[in-house]
């Protein structure tokens, strides 16, 4: 047992409350422990007592928040993420806001955790190519992070051959050049976006006055934040955004836990959020609408997975590649991990069970997978128990474990949701054929199962196969209304019953089908 003096307890609390990390957080990437031990050292503190004890300092804490900060927020991340919330914010958001700011004031795009700058400077190559000529004197982008060391990366703005691997070729002509072994954006780029070192917790009346931002992206951040202090962002970014503003957050994010006043909204196949308040101004006159910059990116999604080949391997990101090879486990240990349990989990295993869940629900990934690691193994390997973990893993952009958890979930006589989630696997790897089989699969093993319906006929649409795209979405919506509560909450993307129909029955209309 560790000594008062080596508790970890106070520091974790104290990074929660500076950083706004959960303390399951805190312990996803780097050694903590090392971390803080080096950090104590460097100040000349004997242990970890003495060196919370020193951070009792301000200006020292605001010091070593820096450091920690450098070591312990490293996200990775790649441009054209997630392309369909850009071309929505292009799309949408963007000449709905020109409407509605007075002229000679800028619509303002806020890139909150903006990492290394990709995201950025992702929105930044998508509105110049729409709207040419408007930045940054009719947009303007922000990116802020919390990380100095990430932030002197994206104004350096040089990035490796694999953080463009989804850029299409022309894109990348046009907006990026050779700089030795890596890749840089073009100098008339990269000078439209203006970075800072900015913590999302600490207040600046300044920064965050209302009505300042038009649009947020805060994506892949709050998920790793303890539900306090992710309340206060969002009250941060409410009271930021303009009335009717838009926000994006990742796919595997939403505020269903919050009661934050957010509408939801779809199109391009996703979701994001308006705020409430005001109702929306329509484009009038001559708002500059975007242009057909979106086709190339289409276009570039078709090929993520070419792309992906192309690049230099990474290990983070080679998700379903065959795994490393490891010691042999005994026969014994072999038998006794791959046997099905078939006795049913015991009153306070069943309570875990649920706990798992509910977390995964308030998108508390790394607590739900920590409350599953702590079943005894006869319960820890059965089919729903899999399941989960494969859920969490894919949330967390593990494919290669998720997968392997779905195997496990299917060899433990699970019913097709696996399958499911392979093919959420397969389609983040950008394998969009491999992903339909096991759609098909997931909803072959259970006709009620709405879910696969529902990304078959959003692949469909990306294809434009429209004969596809209304039957499945057709079918969606039909088996939304009678969907297990469970699968919502595992596979809805934290939205519910009424928002996934509603979204259907949007593509339907807009493909002149209805559902059945």
């Amino acid at each position: 047992m560790s000594s008062a003096a080596d508790d970890l307890g106070p520091l974790e609390a104290f990074l929660e409350e500076r950083l706004g990390l959960s303390r399951a957080s805190l312990h996803l990437g780097a050694d903590l422990e090392a971390v803080l031990r080096a950090r104590a050292r460097a100040r000349g503190c004997a242990d970890l007592g003495g060196y919370r004890r020193a951070l009792g300092d301000p200006g020292l804490a605001r010091e070593e928040l820096r450091a920690l900060a450098g070591e312990l927020t490293v996200g990775e991340t790649y441009f054209f993420r997630e392309w369909q919330q850009i071309e929505a914010c292009a799309e949408i958001a963007l000449p709905e806001r020109l409407a509605a700011r007075p002229d000679g004031e800028p619509v303002t795009v806020l890139s909150a955790g903006c990492a290394s700058g990709e995201e950025a400077y992702t929105l930044a190559i998508a509105l110049e190519a729409a709207y040419p000529g408007l930045l940054p004197r009719r947009i303007r982008i922000v990116g802020v992070d919390v990380n100095p060391r990430a932030i002197q990366k994206a104004r350096r703005a040089r990035y490796s051959e694999w953080a463009l691997r989804a850029v299409p070729d022309d894109v990348r002509s046009r907006f990026f050049t050779r700089a030795g072994g890596d890749v840089a954006l073009r100098k008339e780029i990269a000078g439209l976006v203006d970075f800072e070192e900015r913590n999302l917790l600490e207040d600046d009346p300044a920064f965050w006055r209302p009505g300042a931002f038009d649009a947020i992206f805060c994506r892949n951040v709050l998920m790793y934040f303890a539900p306090h202090r992710m309340a206060e962002v969002l009250d941060r970014f409410t009271g930021a955004l303009a009335p009717r503003g838009f926000l994006f957050l990742a796919s595997s994010e939403s505020l269903r836990a919050s009661s934050a006043p957010f509408d939801v909204a779809h199109s391009h196949g996703i979701f994001y959020y308006r705020r409430g308040d005001a109702p929306a101004r329509r484009p009038t006159g001559d708002i500059p609408r975007a242009g057909a910059w979106s086709a190339s990116i289409h276009e570039a999604s078709a090929r993520v997975a070419e792309v992906a080949q192309r690049a230099s391997p990474s290990p983070q990101r080679d998700a379903l590649a065959p795994p490393r090879a490891a010691p042999a486990p005994t026969r014994d240990a072999v038998e006794a991990r791959e046997r099905p349990s078939t006795r049913p989990p015991a009153p306070v295993e069943r309570a875990a069970i649920d706990r798992a869940l509910q977390l995964i629900g308030g998108e508390r990934f790394a607590d739900a997978m920590a409350a599953l690691a702590a079943l005894p193994h006869r319960t820890a390997s059965s089919a729903r128990v899999e399941l989960l973990r494969a859920v969490i893993l894919c949330q967390q952009g593990d494919l290669s474990l998720a997968a392997r958890a779905c195997q496990r979930a299917l060899d433990a006589g699970d019913s097709g949701a696996a399958h499911y989630v392979l093919g959420l696997c397969q389609e983040q790897a950008g394998d969009a054929e491999r992903a339909a089989r096991h759609y098909r699969d997931a909803a072959s093993s259970d006709p009620s199962f709405a879910m696969p319906h529902l990304r078959l006929g959003l692949l469909a649409k990306r294809a434009g196969d429209l004969a596809t795209t209304r039957d499945e979405l057709g079918r969606a919506a039909t088996l939304l209304a009678a969907e297990q509560q469970e699968r919502l909450v595992l596979f809805g993307g934290g939205f519910p019953r009424s928002a996934l129909i509603g979204l259907c029955h949007a593509e339907l209309e807009a493909r002149g089908g209805r559902a059945g």
